[in-house]
């Protein structure tokens, strides 16, 4: 997703779109849905890290791939946080488990 020789640390909204490929109020949504949480810089235009990038990555998977709703990615990604899984950990968890979510 990210060049190796790539040092930036901040993106706007326009740029998240691009890479990930959704429109911006897509993404919007997804902060409005407590999905995402966004930083704003002193003008209060939103920021995103590259861990954002990876998040809403995440989230367009959980939607897209595997047909769950907002309130149950909601759901997996809090626990994916209280059990310290990192996104390769938890996309590998789903989909060794697909069939039993009924996925």
């Amino acid at each position: 997703m990210f060049k190796a020789s790539e040092k930036k640390k901040y993106y706007s909204i326009g740029e998240v779109s691009k890479i990930v490929g959704l429109h911006d109020q897509t993404i919007r949504t997804y902060e409005r849905k407590k999905l995402i949480h966004v930083s704003r810089n002193d003008s209060n235009y939103r920021v995103f890290t590259k861990k954002d990038i990876e998040q809403i990555t995440l989230i367009i998977t959980l939607t897209q791939e595997y047909g769950i709703n907002f309130s149950g990615v909601k759901i997996i990604m809090e626990l994916a946080h209280r059990l310290e899984m990192d996104t390769d950990e938890l996309l590998d968890f789903i989909g060794d488990h697909a069939n039993e979510f009924n996925v």
